[in-house]
């Protein structure tokens, strides 16, 4: 029995690695034979969801109070003494263990689960429009073994983090447009819409994106029977569209944001 459990293991950690080295052998395989493996790829894909979060949120809590207290005293010539207690209780509430950790992972994980079915319907939906044959359940359980390089992504943020005692400041491309002003200066001369757009737009942008969309493609061909053609644009565009309606809320915020400058101004 024991032998056995031992092969069962064996063989979901040797289909962990041929989703790295010999994808399209794997997910033929995983179609065919492998239906039930999904939930280890599932399970390593939340655990660093979160992992990242919970190594990270000393660090966060500390630059939450540093952030606050800059402000405060950027602002200590206008503020009454009740105004000083209402951020010392905000500064509290933002640094509590409640928003930094619990409400992130949970976001986290819930943006996960809901990533993973808003791109299987997708795929399904249109897959079947271009003459793909296939189940909703065959594209859901081939989504989530094509999510292993956002998992291993999340694993290398955890050793960054732990080893540096730094956050990751700059995701992605994030960095080539990234605002380096200090507090007091992003308060007094806010970014643009166009600038928080092109920061969130490249912040999704890295190896481990470009290398999760080769899997889909490649997943998307053989549960689909599409061909590679069909298959890279159909990835592509619904990756385009995802994209641009995940960047709403940063549309939103920055047109707010740009708003009250106006007025203040």
């Amino acid at each position: 029995m024991k032998e056995e459990v031992s092969q069962k293991k064996m063989r979901l950690f040797r289909l962990l690695w041929g989703i790295i080295a010999r994808p399209r052998a794997t997910f033929r395989y995983l179609n065919e034979s492998g239906r039930r493996s999904w939930w280890l790829p599932a399970l390593i894909a939340v655990i660093f969801v979160i992992l990242p979060i919970i190594v990270a949120s000393p660090i966060q809590a500390r630059l939450v109070r540093e952030a606050v207290a800059e402000a405060q005293a950027i602002m200590s010539e206008t503020l009454s003494p009740e105004q000083r207690q209402q951020m010392e209780l905000a500064q509290q509430s933002a640094a509590s263990p409640l928003v930094i950790t619990v409400f992130p992972s949970i976001t986290g994980i819930l943006g996960l689960v809901v990533g993973w079915l808003v791109w299987s319907g997708a795929l399904y939906l249109v897959g079947m429009a271009a003459g793909g044959h296939t189940s909703f359940g065959a594209l859901f359980r081939m989504v989530i073994w094509a999510w292993v390089p956002h998992a291993l992504r999340g694993l290398l943020q955890t050793l960054y983090i732990l080893f540096t005692g730094q956050l990751i400041a700059h995701p992605g491309l994030s960095g080539l447009v990234a605002d380096n002003r200090s507090v007091s200066e992003i308060v007094k001369t806010p970014p643009t819409t166009g600038q928080l757009l092109a920061s969130a737009f490249l912040a999704r942008i890295d190896l481990f994106l470009l290398w999760n969309l080769a899997l889909l493609v490649i997943g998307t061909m053989v549960v689909t029977r599409l061909s590679g053609r069909k298959a890279t644009a159909l990835v592509l565009g619904l990756w385009l569209l995802i994209t641009l309606i995940a960047l709403a809320p940063t549309l939103f915020s920055g047109l707010l944001m740009a708003q009250f400058t106006s007025f203040g101004g």
